[in-house]
């Protein structure tokens, strides 16, 4: 038989592993969202380098930063070279474009005359300062021909003054500087930067995305926790409910009835359980039922089959010995003698049957010693505590021992399923008119309106009633309870009992 009591370790149990489920669910559900988002941006960036917006948007930016100052120094005659030289400078030391996404394209700067000569460069090292004021070979830089001459014959078309370089992964912008007095183009802007990829552009915002996912990440496995906890509380409840009921009714207890008036899967199971357990407390009930007409019936078949037979025997030799007896006397004492024999045949085969009906702990021993020896063994089975008391000990008839004894066995029984008792005390007392038999616990009592239809209670005030006795129950919850059975012992068992003595 499996162990009924809950596990010893807390995360073995329903409660715990349901809690654990949904704070692993709620976590797992935000990491994917978290990565969802993560992907649909990467999608996103890639999308708008691919569509040149992000290109776009930095010429539009640098236009609106830089072409002022530079229209300054280029409408000069000559233009300021120097001036340009400075200004390259500071901007190398400033920030970038102010764009939401970051992009440096200040890493690397030309600026070229409306002529086509090269009029200042950052950082020097790029092509040299020996080629400033000379005429710029668009195709020393990859990508910059197309839209430098773009911007050069004053293009306004944003796609036309890019380029993206896939073998060096760059990007070349040339923004015309115009003045718009003389509508004509002053000189170009050049920039050349790294191509935007889905990492540089979420550099910045990574740290952030980290931050934020571990806090998350942890208000909500908290929340994920508590509301685990509080929803499988319901659950878990009703499944121990059901535990409890089904160990009850395999103990015979068919007096708990599992009460779960919900329609979800638990709830149809309670129902089920509980028309099972009407069932079988009836199934058993009839079996009872069976069982005791199949004893009738087998003792009627070997009362017929022995006893009567033998009975009928003995009355017909008893009979012929009354018509023998005047005319042949030794014929008549032949049929007496072989009547004797048979009366005693009659009592050893009535001896037996009563033997069969006797509980097997009352062989070869009498009620007192039946009973020592079961609390004996009870006790050792239960860890109970348990004393014996006997008063004015004396024989009985076999049906009171025997009713007796299952009283008390009942008794234990009870106290074993349901009071939590420490200690146990079984009295027996002999009176001249009566044997009681009191069993007393100082477990936690019982609700009597909730118990008195279970079938111990009912078994042992079947058994004290059949014989003219009476049941009395003296219960308190939580002090204990006395179960007391009193039984009348028949006038011929005292007046013999007189006799005895006298």
């Amino acid at each position: 038989m499996s162990n009924p009591n809950p596990p010893t370790n807390r995360f073995q149990q329903l409660r715990w592993r349901l809690t654990l489920t949904y704070t692993a669910v709620t976590i797992g559900a935000l990491l994917t969202v978290e990565l969802i988002l993560l992907g649909v941006a990467g999608i996103a960036i890639t999308t708008l380098v691919n569509s040149g917006f992000i290109p776009a948007q930095l010429i539009e930016a640098a236009s609106a930063d830089y072409a002022p100052i530079l229209q300054f120094y280029l409408a000069q005659s000559p233009p300021d070279q120097d001036g340009i030289a400075s200004w390259l400078e500071r901007v190398g030391s400033a920030t970038s474009f102010t764009l939401p996404l970051s992009f440096e394209a200040t890493a690397e700067m030309l600026v070229v005359g409306s002529e086509g000569g090269l009029l200042g460069v950052r950082p020097a090292d790029l092509l040299g300062n020996e080629l400033i004021g000379q005429p710029l070979d668009p195709r020393v830089i990859p990508g910059l021909a197309g839209p430098l001459q773009a911007a050069l014959s004053g293009s306004g078309d944003p796609e036309s003054l890019y380029s993206l370089v896939e073998t060096d992964r760059k990007v070349v912008i040339a923004l015309p500087i115009w003045d718009e007095v003389h509508e004509k183009v002053l000189g170009v802007l050049v920039g050349i930067g790294d191509m935007p990829t889905v990492w540089s552009q979420l550099g910045d915002v990574l740290p952030i995305l980290g931050i934020s996912l571990l806090v998350f990440t942890i208000i909500a496995g908290l929340a994920g926790t508590v509301y685990g906890f509080l929803a499988a509380r319901g659950p878990v409840q009703r499944l121990n409910q059901l535990s409890e009921a089904s160990l009850a009714w395999s103990q015979g207890d068919f007096s708990v009835h599992v009460d779960d008036l919900s329609g979800d899967e638990l709830g149809q199971l309670a129902y089920r359980l509980n028309d099972m357990a009407a069932q079988l407390e009836q199934l058993l009930d009839t079996r009872r039922e069976l069982v005791v007409v199949e004893e009738r019936n087998r003792l009627a078949r070997d009362l017929h089959d022995s006893a009567k037979q033998q009975a009928f025997a003995a009355a017909a030799q008893i009979s012929a010995a009354r018509k023998l007896i005047k005319n042949d006397p030794d014929a008549a004492a032949s049929h007496i003698e072989e009547a004797e024999r048979l009366s005693k045949d009659l009592r050893t085969e009535l001896a037996n049957l009563i033997q069969q009906l006797r509980p097997a702990e009352l062989e070869s021993k009498g009620l007192v010693d039946a009973v020592r020896e079961h609390a004996e063994d009870w006790s050792r089975q239960n860890g109970i505590e348990v004393e014996v008391h006997i008063q004015h000990q004396r024989s009985l008839p076999l049906e009171i021992e025997q009713a007796v004894f299952r009283i008390v066995q009942e008794a234990l029984a009870n106290v074993a399923r349901h009071s939590h008792a420490g200690r146990v005390e079984i009295g027996l007392i002999f009176s001249k008119e009566a044997i009681t038999a009191t069993i007393s616990d100082n477990g936690l009592g019982f609700n009597l309106d909730e118990i008195r239809t279970g079938f111990g209670l009912r078994s042992m005030g079947e058994r004290t009633e059949a014989l003219g006795g009476s049941l009395s129950i003296e219960n308190s919850p939580g002090e204990g309870t006395t179960v007391s059975s009193s039984i009348p012992i028949p006038e011929p068992v005292l007046n013999g009992a007189e006799e005895a003595h006298g």
